[in-house]
């Protein structure tokens, strides 16, 4: 499996990353969804269900690498998840440049950071593994900033200039919601947003994710610069596919 020394790499040489979103806390679902063809997973902690033994089965199910989306850049959380095998965190509604760097002490072991040394950790084999592990993801995590509030954009230029930082992931529905237009991505003030924050995140030299909807908004985001895009979720699958299995059952017993 790729590690998030070898996502980085991809990304400097200008490589878009193709991601799926975890929603359902389902080691099921994440192993179908990291055998569909995704670079890697996103599985959120802040609005799925299931607690620190469901994490584990779900990157235990894994074929890809994970980045885990936590909710604050809790070092206690962040050590959890990282000793349990993600390759990356994400932080959801980071508004601030000293949340930015709250996140990246919190990934990096003591001097550099604040993170605490576990051999035995899943994510060091054990403890066979630790030294492969302390040389690559354990050295520097993959770390994304979900830019979601009016906050956050307000600090934009701060959150950018923290060094250790490689994704910032626009996050346009709740952004649209803080700015007054709930569920008007389209409208002027909101595509305004974004885009200062595109232009702002390609000049700092960080990498810009964000969502596909469909393969003409990932084209058009991608000539934008995206190099990574989340494409759906394993909620959203199930329940477009159960929509459809419904419909045509009733067309067929009609």
């Amino acid at each position: 499996m790729k590690t998030s020394q070898d996502l980085r790499l991809q990304l400097r040489h200008g490589k878009t990353l193709s991601a799926s979103w975890l929603f359902l806390g389902s080691p099921v679902t994440t192993e179908i969804l990291s055998l569909a063809g995704f670079d890697l997973l996103l599985l959120d902690r802040e609005h799925a269900p299931g607690g620190l033994d469901t994490l584990y089965h779900q990157l235990r199910a894994s074929r890809v690498p994970v980045v885990v989306r936590l909710d604050g850049p809790d070092p206690s959380q962040i050590k959890l998840a990282l000793d349990a095998g993600a390759e990356g965190i994400a932080i959801s509604n980071l508004s601030t440049g000293d949340q930015a760097r709250a996140l990246i002490a919190a990934t990096r072991y003591v001097p550099e950071g604040t993170r605490g040394i576990q051999r035995l950790s899943r994510a060091a084999s054990y403890g066979p593994g630790w030294e492969a592990y302390r040389a690559t993801t354990g050295a520097a995590p993959l770390t994304m900033a979900v830019i979601e509030t009016v906050a956050g954009l307000e600090n934009l230029d701060d959150i950018l200039s923290v060094e250790g930082l490689d994704i910032l992931f626009v996050g346009a529905v709740d952004l649209a919601a803080g700015l007054g237009h709930l569920d008007d991505m389209g409208h002027p003030d909101v595509q305004d947003a974004v885009r200062r924050i595109e232009t702002r995140t390609r000049a700092a030299g960080k990498a810009l994710g964000g969502l596909a909807n469909a393969p003409e908004d990932a084209a058009a985001k991608q000539a934008r610069g995206y190099q990574v895009l989340s494409f759906g979720s394993d909620a959203l699958f199930l329940r477009d596919g159960a929509l459809s299995a419904a419909r045509h059952a009733k067309d067929a017993l009609a």
